[in-house]
This record gives structure tokens, sequence and C-alpha cells, in this order.
């Protein structure tokens, strides 16, 4: 009678015990994808900007790669369609993918909200921009990325990477005949800014700040080892001109996809062909530079994530071959100028083929025609 007794009060128990579990998770609000991110083996990762023309694509490639993904948004109701496309282009399920709400602005985010959203990930993606010409957007990227580097600190994850610009590269008095690197040339910010170029600007002091954040000079270099000691890998991705296919399904949106679609439409660039070049990268090669940085354990300071600098009348003449509506303007008189040259042994040593540049147009064309864009 004993026994019996004692198995009721255990049965008894262990239903309470459940039912308490039960009603605490509804209470929680705790989604499924978090339950099941939780439960998974797969390393994790975060992309500060999921949403974004270069976020949505990290997201992609950290999936394909066999990561499970934390992806922040402004709106989660209205960012579904991220995880119904990963688990369309990548046959991994969409819980696969945590949706965070996340509002960034010119002021630092609280430490409590950045430890959270960077807990239990072995790498985080800073891919949020501000790219208004304002000198707010200094404090938007310098203070969040800051942030971010903290946070990783304290949550120890492994790596960082934080998608920049090729605007923080560029130094004063630089010609194009001489090859760029990443690690010697740098922006000079004071003069960015005082010539309004603020977006550039914000971004140079975004990673001067980071790597000082974790006690390393511009060239990537110790120079203080208390700040150092336990701090994350720090890459930092470099691009220009960002094209290819948009991941969001609303109208095209930024600051690149517009300006083509102007030139294709003969708004703009219509009266010449430029005499100058422009340094290009495919998105989804940028994003796969961004995971192989958090991929390769030695990997970091700056790459360079650009293709090459093509010759405008190169790109425009691609347009025109992909695009046959398009009629390029007439040539400028005299010879061609040297396109940018670049030192790509720090991007190369990543180990990733990069797609041509007619085939990013050709992506390009054929994504902008289906969006009725063009």
């Amino acid at each position: 009678m004993g026994r019996r007794t004692g198995f009721r009060r255990t049965a008894v128990s262990v239903c309470v015990i459940v039912m308490v579990l039960f009603i605490a998770l509804r209470a929680s609000k705790i989604q499924k994808p978090f339950l099941s991110t939780l439960a998974s083996t797969r390393p994790k990762a975060t992309v500060i900007g999921g949403t974004g023309f270069v976020g949505s694509n990290v997201v992609l490639q950290l999936l394909k790669k066999g990561y499970d993904v934390r992806a922040t948004c402004r709106d989660v109701n209205k960012s579904q369609w991220l995880k119904q496309l990963s688990e369309r282009e990548t046959n991994v399920s969409s819980n696969n993918v945590e949706l965070v709400p996340l509002t960034l602005t010119a002021e630092s985010p609280p430490d409590k909200l950045m430890d959270t959203l960077l807990e239990g990930t072995e790498a985080v993606f800073f891919c949020a921009g501000f790219e208004h010409q304002d000198p707010s957007t200094i404090d938007f990227m310098v203070k969040n990325a800051v942030a971010v580097c903290k946070a990783a600190k304290r949550q120890k994850c492994e790596c960082v990477v934080l998608t920049s610009s090729g605007g923080s590269t560029n130094p004063i008095g630089h010609k194009n005949e001489v090859p760029k690197n990443e690690i010697l040339h740098w922006s000079d910010p004071e003069n960015q800014k005082s010539k309004g170029r603020f977006s550039p600007a914000a971004k140079t002091l975004m990673e001067l700040n980071s790597l000082s954040e974790y006690g390393r000079n511009s060239k990537n270099e110790v120079v203080d080892n208390k700040k150092a000691e336990g701090s994350p890998r720090l890459c930092i991705m470099n691009p220009n001109l960002i094209l290819g296919p948009q991941l969001h399904p609303g109208p095209i949106s930024g600051n690149s996809l517009p300006w083509i679609v102007s030139i294709l439409k003969g708004e703009k660039m219509n009266s010449e062909i430029p005499n100058d070049s422009m340094s290009i990268i495919d998105v989804r090669d940028l994003a796969a530079l961004h995971v192989a940085c958090a991929s390769d354990k030695t990997a970091s300071g700056r790459y360079f994530g650009v293709n090459k600098s093509f010759p405008w009348e190169e790109i425009l003449s691609g347009f025109e071959k992909a695009y046959p509506s398009y009629k390029k303007p007439k040539r400028f008189e005299g010879r061609s100028a040297v396109p940018t040259q670049f030192d790509f042994s720090r991007r190369d040593s990543l180990g990733l083929k990069l797609r041509s540049l007619d085939q990013t147009l050709a992506d390009l064309v054929e994504f902008l025609s289906e969006k009725g864009s063009i």
C-alpha cells in the first residue's frame, strides 16, 4: 500500500513539473525556431542586418555551410520571407533560422540586448548599414560595431566579421597604378568628413575603433595585450559596388541597384562613357567571403571584397550584351585611364573562386527584368 501511494505521489509530482514547464514556456513566448536552434548540434551564427542586401545572402551562405542562424530584422512578421527562402534555397528547415527584432540607432545598444543576441554563437556578422551622407552615420556605424565587438568578447564568440567599404582604403594622393593593400592603405577620416563624405568616413572610423577595441592598430598588430587577450578574431570586408539579385521580395532598394536601373533606362551616364573604372563584386561572392573569414581560423584583419576594378567601357559593354534594349553612350576621347589596381593576395588566401563580370551582369539583368524594374 505504501509503495502504491509513493508511486502515485511521484507520478503527480512529475505531472505538476511538466505542466509548470509547459506554462512557463508559453508565458515566455519562446518561438519554436529558437527551441529547435537550442537543440541543434550545428554551429551557431548571428547576422545583424540579416534581411539586408548583403546580410540575407550571408544567412544563406551560413546555412549552406552547416550553421544555424540568428538573424536580426526590424519586423519579424514582415521578415518571414527569409525563413521561407532559406528552406527553399538550402534544403534546410526554416527552424534553423531564428528571426529577432532589432532596430539600431545612433546610440549604443544596451549590453544586455547584445549579449542575448550573441549568446551561444560562434561567429557574428555585422552587416547593418546607414548610407546617408550625414554626420549621424558616423555614430551609427562606430557605436553599433564597437558594441558588437564588446558583446562578442563577453560571450566568447570565436570570430567577428564586419561589412565595411572600399571607401576606407583610399589614401590621399594614391595613384591607380600602385596596387592597393588593405593592411597598409587607409583613408583619412578627417579629410573625408571635411568633404562631406560621411558614409566612407563612418566606415573608416568603424574599422579603426573596432580594431582598437581588440587591442590592435591599423595594421592589425597587437599593441595592447590586455585588450587583445581573450578577444575574438576580427575580420573586415572592404567591398565597393555590390551587384547581384536582391533576395528581399519587395521593391529594389539601397544604393547600387536603383542606380544601375537608372543607367539601363538611359536616365544616368547617358552622354559619354566615363573614362574611369569601378570596383565590383557579386553579392553572393561577397557573402561567401564573409563566411570564409569565419570558417578559416587563421583569417584576421581586412580583406578586399572586390572581384577587380573594371573600366566603365567594359561594364557598359557587358550590360549591352546582357540587355540588348540598352545602348551604351559614345566612348570618351583619348586613351583609357588605368583602372584601380589591387593586391588580392589576402582575399585569394580565403580560397574562393569569384563569378565573372559577365555572369554577374547577366544574372542582375535577369533579376531586374523579372522584377519589372527594366
